[in-house]
């Protein structure tokens, strides 16, 4: 059996249960903050977004439930994306989201 430290480490967690929909606005928890990576866990309830922004460097964005719409306005491109879904931004070009259902996502950056 492994040390007891070891297995509290080896918990995963359920990502999507750490963060409950809200109908007033979309909700955000900080999983990990390391300097050089953050991981951030999302959940928009059905009709909220995320206004056209960018980010300053790549990041993976991974669809945990629900559907969104993820735009690309600049390059008139569009996608639905579906739990167990996985994009990636590139850094610094305009994109934006809309949840088609209830959505929960993690963005690594």
């Amino acid at each position: 059996m492994a040390p007891a430290h070891l297995q509290a480490q080896l918990q995963l967690p359920d990502l999507a249960g750490q963060l409950a929909y809200s109908s007033e606005r979309f909700q955000s928890k900080i999983l990990s903050d390391q300097g050089f990576q953050k991981v951030i866990l999302f959940a928009f309830s059905e009709g909220q977004e995320l206004k056209t922004h960018t980010t300053p460097i790549d990041a993976l964005l991974l669809v945990l439930e629900g559907e969104c719409s993820f735009t690309f306005p600049e390059e008139g491109l569009e996608k639905t994306l579906k739990t167990g879904q996985i994009i990636q931004i590139p850094a610094k070009v305009p994109h934006s989201l809309k949840a088609l259902s209830d959505f929960k996502m993690v963005l690594i950056k």
